[in-house]
């Protein structure tokens, strides 16, 4: 019922988390950066996955043993409230989904269950993950 916007295991996995994070606003809003990012990063629960062959019991399971790092991390107190909302609202996503729900050939299936609003605080928390998280790549110079 989320989608993901940020890189993980599979596009699939992708879509799925940045939908799936929120627990009634009871994950901290003091995490440190470095916490908050380490949780973000840490994509280890989906590392057992088989993508060419999913299964989408242990594909949830996954999702909602991330999900709870992230709720027990929860967020940077400087995230803006539309983010913290979107976080929110993925972790209830994630945590109320069920296998029937899970579509590896569409991975858009879950935009129908979010209104407007919803998706506006998704993708702005998406955006500050982004922003907040993401990794430092170096790029070769000649």
């Amino acid at each position: 019922m989320i989608r993901i916007k940020r890189p993980a295991a599979a596009a699939g996995a992708a879509v799925l988390l940045a939908f799936s994070l929120s627990a009634c606003g009871g994950a901290p809003t003091d995490a440190s950066k470095e916490d908050y990012c380490d949780a973000v990063n840490d994509n280890s629960a989906l590392n057992d996955i088989d993508f060419e062959n999913p299964d989408e019991e242990a594909f949830v399971d996954a999702l909602k043993e991330q999900a709870e790092k992230l709720e027990e991390v929860g967020t940077p107190e400087d995230i803006p409230d539309d983010a913290r909302e979107g976080f929110e609202i993925q972790l209830d996503a994630i945590n109320d989904l069920d296998a029937d729900d899970i579509d590896f050939d569409d991975p858009e299936a879950f935009d129908d269950e979010f209104s407007d609003d919803e998706k506006e605080k998704v993708d702005a928390y998406a955006e500050y993950e982004a922003e907040t998280c993401q990794e430092d790549i170096e790029v070769p110079t000649e």
